[in-house]
């Protein structure tokens, strides 16, 4: 790319690719059915990709193989979820599919929309981790024995897993809207979307959730940023700026945390660190923090209201006094 056309900025996408390509180019699923089965084997398919080192993996939402009627309103909504927290979000259209086109109706585009919002608001997290995955080949699509080692019950799970080091999620791949979420062992998660269920590691919680849902948990103690950092094509938002909001879920089990920050342009290919310090004697929560480069803001996590504070664009460190975690205490 760069001897042929000069390009400093590119993505690399293979239809086809060997191992050795791995740090080289996305690839994406194959050629799913554009059902359940195809959903579930898709989802199975991404942590299979991570697992052999390729990170930048992605797959067609609503799957390809597809026959008359297909997919239903109700396997395109919970795929469009799954692709929200994938690295890459394809939607496929055409071929009499398309999703604000009859026979879908403005429910199925409303959760279009909100899922790919939550996908562009995740790239600060996603281009982290993938920044990370060509350091370490740790993928972003983390099989959950990846992160939780030591909880032999999730070596053999294929319908949930760890998206980047924060995000437990568990797509629904059946119909009906039901399943059961396995929480691992040593850790907490919050219910990231309302923000108030706790779950205790080494317990299992029976979900019925909506289309508009999916379940999604974050652990106690992580750090996540979130924003708009670039803008691509959405030429027709006016005056367009970059912003960053950093997500802190602190807990007194987790006395440290760290995060490497990382957007792929400002941060000239290195990360910018953020560190959280929490002290459960003196009840304080603090973020020291790098260069980010952009307006941004902190929204520490705790019980009763958000605390939000602004931070500086060139580093510095913020505290947050009287802090009262969510997290129950070891």
């Amino acid at each position: 790319m760069k001897s042929a056309w000069g390009a400093s900025n590119f993505y690399n996408f293979a239809r086809s690719a060997f191992d050795r390509s791995r740090s080289r180019t996305g690839i994406w699923n194959g050629d799913s059915h554009a059902d359940f089965t195809g959903l579930a084997y898709s989802v199975a398919s991404g942590i299979r990709a991570g697992i052999i080192a390729f990170s930048q993996w992605g797959v067609d939402c609503g799957g390809y193989i597809r026959t008359s009627g297909e997919p239903s309103e109700e396997v395109w909504a919970r795929w469009m979820h799954f692709s929200a927290w994938t690295p890459v979000y394809e939607i496929r259209v055409g071929t009499g599919a398309t999703p604000w086109y009859d026979p879908y109706t403005s429910r199925l585009v409303s959760i279009l929309n909100e899922t790919a919002a939550m996908h562009n608001a995740l790239m600060p997290y996603i281009k982290s981790h993938t920044w990370e995955a060509t350091q370490t080949g740790i993928p972003v699509i983390r099989a959950l024995f990846l992160e939780y080692p030591t909880d032999e019950k999730v070596y053999a799970t294929t319908d949930a897993y760890s998206f980047g080091s924060a995000f437990l999620v568990a797509p629904i791949v059946n119909a009906g809207g039901t399943r059961q979420v396995y929480f691992p062992t040593g850790t907490q998660f919050l219910e990231y979307f309302n923000k108030t269920a706790v779950y205790v590691g080494g317990t299992t919680a029976d979900v019925n959730l909506e289309l508009e849902y999916v379940p999604v948990y974050v652990r106690e103690g992580a750090i996540v940023p979130k924003g708009d950092i670039f803008q691509g094509n959405a030429k027709w938002v006016k005056n367009w700026q970059p912003s960053l909001e950093i997500e802190v879920y602190p807990s007194w089990n987790v006395p440290r945390s760290t995060f490497e920050y990382f957007d792929g342009e400002r941060t000239k290919n290195k990360g910018v660190p953020i560190e959280m310090i929490t002290n459960r004697w003196d009840s304080s929560v603090t973020v020291i923090y790098g260069a980010l480069g952009v307006p941004a803001t902190l929204s520490v996590y705790g019980k009763g209201s958000i605390q939000k504070v602004s931070l500086n664009e060139k580093g510095g460190i913020a505290t947050i006094h009287r802090f009262e975690s969510m997290f129950k205490a070891n």
